[in-house]
């Protein structure tokens, strides 16, 4: 999968003479140092401004926007300066900001859409509320000491005396960022006690501050170690500019994979990467309300992306949801997955490093969260793939249950368990082997260069996959059950209410995710018939199994000889259940037992990666939402791409999933209240449509689409099969029945 992404990533950006210089420059290097060299001059190309304001000294800024992602309607934000100044001094705000006092001219769109805002809006509602009037800019000098003030409940402009303190509206005149529109003229510093002074910028939508590392570098003696702090920095920390991403590229793939890779994630790779970054509608000033966090945990099979990938952009979420945004990275494939417990003590090497990286991450942002606005008492962590993947993980750590508040999950392919300590022990032997390395020399492993660390993870994969197939070629390097971190198989901690029992969930599924995976399984349409279809079952099944399916469930899972692939759909139908749709909802089930709230939806209308989803067997003429087509819908960031946009139904379709992903991050629930503040509740998408919490009756699943609907009991037939015949993988695997 990540392959194909990077692929399609890679076509897009050709079509813009930014990138294609880049990479005729990349060409014409001799070697990878200036490949790297030539990424890094591009990424770093931002500078950092001299005599930038201090957060603490607006004290109370932010963006109001009605933000209706719609990419080809025009747009109107503006700068709110919440602390009560006189006139002069509000404008003087202004001006240190890097705007100017906003010029009202009444009756125009944007003028009543400011007025709008300052009535409601979902980043400083609780700031307005407080004032009827706001300071604008004066087009003449003051008239006998007296200055304008735009009244919010007349929409008309008053002349009142200048040493009035008033909250200040200024332009924001900053350009919506893109993958190549990064306008970071507008700067601020913020000083977090404990951390040190952080200087990012804004843009349209939100304020960012990039590439924060939360921990030490995992270099040297901390290869394979858990995580370290990052001690405070002794000097502003440069937060203007993605940092770099974790390695997720062997020198065995070739040039043009370093390349794809920096286009991609926006960074070069190192194993210097632990860093996140935040973007905020609002800078808090002393006293003011804070905002819901959602902390994002990205996928890529554990061995791909990054936080900083261009559709995982948190400006939309802010300006629109009222939310502050957090993307993290953390280690990948064996740096980020190897154990061995009987080998090496976990003070050397600590196992699950990838997700004790998110831990800390975690840990990180609760703690220093309110600096950007956010409240950290209210954190929801979501994630798609691996990322969702990891959010089980982090439901089944005792010591991070306080960390968070919900959960949202998409696309976990949760019928595959964690790895056993024996598979783990196992991979790891492979490994070090194909380093050179005896399967016990940690001094070893630790003085191979990168490159040569990533080729024996391509090679030790591949063993492992010949060994497993069950696993597929797209998650051999997962968390494993080590009894330590994670203290049981997440199927065993739900049975027995050992899980995170308090956390709200909402989880789910595109309609056809396998069939993202069908190029690889089948790269030229195979043809079967009504008597030898079980070869479809047989790529990742074995033969009792398969037996199982075939005497107990031909009728429901048979090939479609009436279709022109019918190897291709009955793959994507039935591995679309096994992986994913069927053991969520048996899941589901399991977690309400215990009195959990669970929420399931299934995308049945999504975004194609662009020019990738195309053509072919997940191509937006097909009708089909394959895996990872549900990713721009949730940021709202189809438009981020050149030659791409978001409007139309595309735009009202994002408007829903983001709204809906925002007020569950608010309250635990998808459903807004009356009373809640900003678009939500004015969303008939929404707001017309109640969510049903799950229970075990009925099976309530919100069916997301343009008018989406309700549905019960949904392919109830084939996942009761799996649930009680056929089973999951994480019900025997690791233990005595391994057909």
């Amino acid at each position: 999968m990540s392959t194909l992404l990077r692929s399609s990533f890679l076509l897009t950006v050709l079509f813009t003479p930014f990138f294609a210089t880049l990479i005729h420059n990349t060409n014409a290097a001799p070697a990878p140092p200036s490949l790297a060299e030539a990424l890094g001059n591009s990424f770093k190309k931002r500078l950092m401004l001299p005599n930038v304001p201090l957060a603490s000294d607006i004290n109370g800024a932010h963006i109001l926007l009605k933000n209706d992602l719609d990419s080809m309607a025009p747009k109107y934000s503006f700068l709110l300066l919440s602390h009560p100044r006189d006139y002069y001094a509000g404008m003087a705000a202004c001006t240190s900001m890097g705007d100017g006092g906003y010029i009202y001219i009444a009756g125009t769109p944007a003028a009543n859409e400011m007025v709008s805002l300052l009535k409601n809006n979902p980043v400083a509602q609780v700031e307005v509320s407080a004032y009827s009037q706001f300071w604008v800019f004066n087009g003449i000098p003051g008239i006998f000491s007296n200055c304008l003030a735009v009244n919010k409940n007349t929409g008309l402009t008053d002349w009142i005396p200048c040493s009035t303190t008033l909250p200040t509206v200024c332009y924001n005149s900053a350009p919506r960022r893109t993958l190549v529109i990064q306008d970071s003229a507008r700067q601020v510093k913020i000083n977090i006690p404990g951390v040190g002074q952080l200087q990012g910028w804004r843009d349209q939508n939100s304020f960012r501050f990039l590439g924060i590392p939360f921990a030490e570098a995992p270099v040297g003696k901390l290869r394979f170690a858990a995580p370290v702090p990052k001690a405070p920095f002794t000097t502003t920390l440069d937060a203007t500019y993605y940092k770099d991403v974790c390695p997720q590229t062997a020198p065995s793939d070739g040039l043009g994979a370093s390349l794809l890779s920096g286009l991609l994630n926006g960074a070069v790779e190192s194993e210097d990467c632990l860093n996140l970054n935040v973007y905020t509608p609002s800078l808090k000033g002393t006293g003011e309300a804070l905002l819901p966090v959602m902390f994002y945990i990205h996928g890529g099979g554990f061995t791909s992306f990054s936080g900083s990938v261009v559709l995982f952009d948190g400006g939309n979420l802010g300006s629109r949801g009222g939310v502050v945004t957090v993307t993290t990275n953390y280690r990948l494939g064996m740096l980020g997955f190897t154990e061995n417990e009987s080998a090496f003590p976990r003070s050397d090497v600590s196992g699950i490093q990838g997700i004790r990286d998110q831990i800390l991450a975690l840990e990180w942002t609760k703690k220093n969260i309110a600096a950007f606005g956010g409240d950290p008492d209210r954190i929801t962590i979501f994630g798609e793939s691996a990322g969702a993947a990891s959010l089980r993980a982090l439901l089944s750590v005792p010591f991070a249950f306080g960390l968070y508040n919900n959960v949202i999950g998409q696309s976990d392919p949760i019928d595959l368990p964690f790895k056993s300590p024996r598979d783990s022990a196992n991979i790891q032997a492979l490994f070090f082997l194909s380093m050179g390395c005896a399967s016990n020399d940690l001094a070893c492993a630790r003085s191979k260069s990168i490159g040569d660390l990533m080729d024996a993870q391509v090679k030790a994969n591949a063993m492992m996959v010949t060994q497993q197939n069950w696993t597929t070629t797209f998650l051999v390097d997962r968390p494993t059950v080590d009894h330590d971190l994670i203290p049981g198989d997440f199927f065993e901690l739900v049975k027995t209410g050992k899980h995170n029992t308090k956390a709200n969930v909402m989880w789910g599924s595109t309609k056809d995710e396998a069939g993202r995976f069908v190029s690889t399984y089948y790269p030229n349409k195979e043809t079967i018939n009504a008597t030898n279809y079980e070869s479809v079952f047989f790529k990742t099944i074995g033969s009792q199994r398969v037996d199982l399916i075939l005497n107990n469930a031909s009728s429901l899972f048979k090939p479609n000889m009436a279709s022109d692939d019918p190897a291709s759909d009955l793959f994507n139908d039935f591995y679309t259940k096994y992986y994913l749709y069927c053991p969520l909802k048996y899941f589901s089930r399991e977690i309400t037992k215990s009195g959990g709230k669970v929420y399931q939806f299934r995308f049945n209308r999504g975004r194609g990666i662009p020019l990738a989803d195309a053509l072919g067997y997940c191509g937006a003429n097909t009708g089909r939402v394959c895996h990872a087509q549900d990713l721009s819908p949730v940021f709202g960031t189809e438009a981020m791409l050149p030659l791409t946009f978001q409007t139309g139904d595309d735009a009202r379709f994002a408007r829903q999933i983001v709204d809906r992903w925002t007020t569950f991050a608010k309250t635990g629930n998808p459903n807004p209240t009356t009373d809640m503040l900003g678009v939500e509740n004015s969303n008939l998408d929404v707001a017309g449509v109640n969510w049903s919490a799950y229970d075990s009756s009925t099976n309530p699943m919100l069916e997301l689409n343009i008018e989406s609907k309700m549905s019960t009991n949904a392919d109830q037939a084939a996942c009761s099969f799996m649930d009680s015949i056929l089973q999951y993988d994480f019900m025997f695997r690791n233990t005595t029945f391994a057909p």
